[in-house]
């Protein structure tokens, strides 16, 4: 297995910690790592989007990857990571299944999760943070390899309850940064988001279905199009009339 992506990122592995976003931020502020890789065994205090819990179970892979990213780029752009970090998981996973012939759907919710048979099995928060004029982004995953948290408001599923195996926790954790490595150098090298986006799209759930989708003040349903080209998401009404959308909960599918 190569491990080239460790001449590149200082590894950062811990016991226990409250978050492992939070000890990156941390780190920013501090300004002596730039590029780093923060993982922990368990996190007390797992943050998730929207200012939601994270569960966080001994065994399942939570990481976050501090990035020191060049002012000239738009802060705004830092959202692609999320879309980026999603292509990533779904790399990672898909090898997993290929080599252990395990048949597998895998399938990117907007704006943030990954599935498995409509399942979810990871999480991504991404964060960014300025400080001594050093432009941070944390990119948080919450993976679960082993176990999928129980008594939450949807499915959860894990690599192990869909048949993979692991030896442990590193060997996801291998695979997943050789992928993101790539991947996040080649989305600095093209300075733009028509890749990675276009990646999304192929594994997009329920792309050209009708979902519902609640933006913080009112429910609105549509037609799932696609993604925009800052990761927004495009629904047809049924007046033909098309709403974009920069966050929201997917709460509701109808399937047809």
């Amino acid at each position: 297995m190569r491990l080239d992506w460790l001449k590149k990122y200082n590894l950062l592995n811990f016991e226990t910690v409250d978050s492992t976003n939070s000890e990156a931020l941390r780190l920013a502020k501090i300004g002596t790592i730039d590029n780093c890789v923060i993982t922990a065994v368990q996190q007390t205090g797992g943050r998730g989007s929207k200012g939601r819990n994270w569960v966080s179970i001994l065994g399942n892979l939570h990481i976050s990857i501090l990035l020191n990213i060049s002012r000239s780029l738009d802060i705004q752009r830092h959202s692609e990571l999320s879309f980026l970090a999603a292509n990533v998981i779904y790399k990672s996973i898909k090898e997993i299944s290929n080599k252990q012939n395990i048949k597998t759907k895998i399938e990117l919710k907007w704006p943030n999760d990954v599935l498995i048979h409509e399942k979810k099995v990871a999480g991504i928060l991404v964060e960014s943070i300025s400080f001594e004029k050093k432009n941070y982004v944390v990119i948080g995953m919450g993976v679960n390899l082993i176990e999928a948290p129980a008594n939450t408001a949807y499915p959860t599923t894990s690599l192990f309850d869909e048949g993979m195996m692991l030896q442990n926790t590193d060997e996801f954790l291998y695979i997943l940064m050789n992928k993101f490595d790539r991947l996040y150098n080649q989305w600095l090298s093209d300075d733009n988001f028509t890749k990675v986006r276009s990646q999304w799209m192929k594994h997009a759930y329920n792309l050209n279905k009708v979902i519902t989708i609640n933006d913080g003040s009112k429910r609105i349903s549509g037609l799932f199009k696609e993604i925009d080209s800052v990761g927004a998401m495009i629904l047809q009404l049924n007046n033909g009339q098309l709403c974009r959308f920069l966050s929201g909960d997917v709460i509701n599918y109808q399937q047809e």
